[in-house]
C-alpha cells in the first residue's frame, strides 16, 4: 500500500489549491452568537530587484575532476551565470475576522514583474489563510495554508531556524511552487502545560527545469505529538515525537536524461525530550536528548540513525543582557557500519539597549537533510556563526546589518543505478547507491534600512552579498542581491 501511494503523486494538482483557501476562509464567516469584527486592508508594493550570481568556472573545473560531473571546457560553457534586473508591482489584500472564540485571516498578493535583461514578464502568487478557534476555554484548533508560485532567488543569506524543510538553491535558480497545509490541536490541561497533536502537508513542484539539473519534487507528510508539562515553578518537561513520510518524484527532464527509476521514498522518525530547571535564579538549566532515524524504501540503502545529548545553560545577566551555552555528544550510525562519535555545541550572546540590539550566535552539530528540492540530501555536519545588529536611527527609521559564516560537510549521492547481484545460480538487478562527502563554505554579509512615513508608507532598501566555495562542480560562486521597494498599505473597511 505504501508503494502504491508513492506512485500516485499528483505533481500537477498544486493549482487546485485555490478552492481549499476559500474553504478555510469561509470557516471564519460561519454564524456565531458572539459579535464578529471584520477588517479589510489593501495596498500595493512597487520596487526594483537586482540579482547576480557569477560562477567560478576555474574552481568548478578543478572540482569536476574529482566528481566526474563536468570534465571539459565545452561542458562548462553550458554553466550559465544567473541574473535578473526586475521592476515589480504587487497589489495585496488582507482580510480578517475576529470574535471572542475564533479568528480567521486571508492574504493574497499577486506579483507582476518585468525583467530589463531578458524583456520577459511573469506573475508570482503568494496566498495564505489561517483559522483559529477555541472549542472550549482550554482547547484550540488551528488551520493554516500557504501557497507560493515564484522563480525568485531563494534568500540563503539569512540563517533560518532549525527546520526539516529548507529548500536549497545550490543547484541553481528555478521556477517552483509550494503548498503547505497545517492542522494543530492544542489542549491546555494545567498551568504552562500543553498537549499538542498536529499534521502538516508540504508539496514542492519544480517547473520547467533543465535536463540533468538534479531537482526533485516531493510530497511530505508529518504527524506530530508533543507534551509540555510544568511540574512546579522550577521543573518543566517537554517531549515530542514526529513521523515524516516523504514521497519523491524526480522531474521528467531528469528522468529523460538519466533513465532513473530508483525508489527515493523514505520515512523519518524524530523524537526529543527536554528537562528544564530554574533551580538557580538567573541561571536556567536544560538537558535535551534528540533522536532521528531514516528508513529508505530502496532495498539496498541502509537505514541511518542520529543521537544528540545537549546540556544547556543560560545566564540572565540583566533584563537586557543574556548569555547562552550548550553542548554534548553526538552519535551517528548507518545500519551495518561502525558508528561515528562527534559533538554538538551552541553559544549565544544578546545585548539590548534603548535603540539597538546586538546578537551573536554560533552552532556546531549534525543534521539530516531530505527535503531540499535538490540532490543536496543526506547527512550534514556543519559549523556556523552569525552576528546581527539593529539600530533605530530615528523613530521610524531602522538600520539592520548582519554577517555570517557556515562550514559544512554534506553527504551526497553520486550514483544510483541498478547493479547485477548473484546469489547461488540466480542473478538479479538491485538498486545500488554510492555516496561521497562534499565540503562547502559560505560567507555572507548584508544590510537593510526601513523607513515608515506618512502613516501608510514604508520604504525599504537592502543589499546582500554571499560567497560560496565548494568541492562540488558548478557550486562555487559569488552572489549580489539588491532590493528597493515602496509599500503603501491602509485599512479599507472595518465593521
Amino acid at each position: 500500500m505504501r508503494k502504491a501511494l508513492s506512485k500516485k503523486r499528483c505533481t500537477g494538482c498544486a493549482g487546485a489549491v485555490l478552492p481549499s483557501f476559500l474553504a478555510v476562509a469561509l470557516l471564519g464567516w460561519a454564524p456565531t452568537v458572539a459579535a464578529r469584527d471584520y477588517k479589510v486592508d489593501g495596498g500595493v508594493s512597487v520596487g526594483y530587484e537586482r540579482y547576480d550570481r557569477q560562477y567560478d568556472k576555474n574552481k568548478n573545473l578543478n572540482a569536476a575532476s574529482g566528481t566526474g560531473v563536468v570534465t571539459t571546457t565545452e561542458d562548462l560553457t553550458a554553466l550559465q551565470n544567473d541574473e535578473y534586473d526586475r521592476f515589480r508591482v504587487a497589489p495585496l489584500i488582507d482580510i480578517s475576522s475576529v470574535t471572542a472564540r475564533d479568528e480567521v485571516s486571508f492574504h493574497y498578493s499577486p506579483s507582476f514583474h518585468y525583467d530589463y535583461e531578458t524583456y520577459d514578464h511573469d506573475v508570482d502568487h503568494d496566498l495564505s489563510a489561517k483559522f483559529n478557534r477555541f472549542l472550549t476555554r482550554n482547547w484550540q484548533l488551528k488551520l493554516s495554508e500557504k501557497y507560493l508560485l515564484t522563480d525568485a532567488a531563494l534568500d540563503q543569506s539569512a540563517t533560518k531556524a532549525n527546520s526539516s524543510v529548507q529548500l536549497s538553491d545550490n543547484t541553481g535558480r528555478r521556477k517552483y511552487r509550494t503548498n503547505d497545509l497545517g492542522f494543530v490541536s492544542e489542549y491546555r490541561y494545567w498551568e504552562d502545560s500543553l498537549f499538542t497533536l498536529g499534521y502538516t502537508y508540504d508539496l514542492l513542484d519544480n517547473i520547467d527545469v533543465k535536463a540533468g539539473s538534479g531537482f526533485q519534487n516531493y510530497d511530505r507528510h508529518e504527524a506530530s505529538l508533543s507534551v509540555v508539562h510544568r511540574f512546579d515553578s522550577i521543573w518543566k518537561l517537554t517531549a515530542t515525537a514526529k513521523y515524516v513520510r516523504g514521497l519523491y518524484d524526480t522531474v521528467a527532464a531528469e528522468k529523460a536524461t538519466t533513465g532513473e527509476n530508483i525508489d527515493q521514498d523514505l520515512s523519518e522518525y524524530r523524537a526529543s525530550t527536554m528537562l528544564e530547571s530554574s533551580l538557580i535564579d538567573h541561571h536556567p538549566l536544560s538537558l535535551t536528548y534528540s533522536y532521528l532515524g531514516i528508513d529508505y524504501d530502496q532495498v539496498n540503502r541502509d537505514s541511518s540513525f542520529l543521537h544528540d545529548v545537549t546540556a544547556g545553560w543560560r545566564w540572565e545577566v540583566s533584563k537586557d543582557f543574556q548569555i547562552t551555552l550548550g553542548g554534548g555528544p553526538s552519535y551517528q550510525v548507518t545500519e551495518g557500519k561502525t558508528g561515528n562519535w562527534g559533538y554538538n555545541a551552541n553559544a549565544g550572546l544578546k545585548y539590548t539597549l534603548e535603540h539597538s540590539t546586538f546578537e551573536v550566535t554560533a552552532t556546531h552539530g549534525y543534521d539530516w537533510q531530505n527535503f531540499t528540492g535538490t540532490n543536496d540530501n543526506g547527512l550534514l555536519k556543519f559549523s556556523q556563526a552569525r552576528i546581527d545588529y539593529q539600530y533605530e536611527i530615528l523613530k521610524d527609521l531602522t538600520l539592520r546589518m548582519f554577517t555570517s559564516y557556515r562550514y559544512e560537510d554534506q553527504e551526497e549521492i553520486i550514483s544510483q543505478r541498478n547493479a547485477a547481484f548473484t546469489v547461488g545460480t540466480t542473478t538479479d538487478n538491485q538498486p545500488l547507491t554510492e555516496t561521497t562527502i562534499i565540503n562547502r563554505q559560505r560567507f555572507a554579509i548584508g544590510t537593510s534600512a526601513g523607513y515608515h512615513f506618512w502613516r501608510w508608507y514604508t520604504l525599504n532598501l537592502s543589499y546582500d552579498y554571499s560567497l560560496q566555495d565548494s568541492e562540488k562542480a558548478n557550486d562555487s560562486y559569488d552572489e549580489h542581491r539588491v532590493v528597493l521597494s515602496l509599500l503603501m498599505e491602509k485599512n479599507l473597511f472595518s465593521w
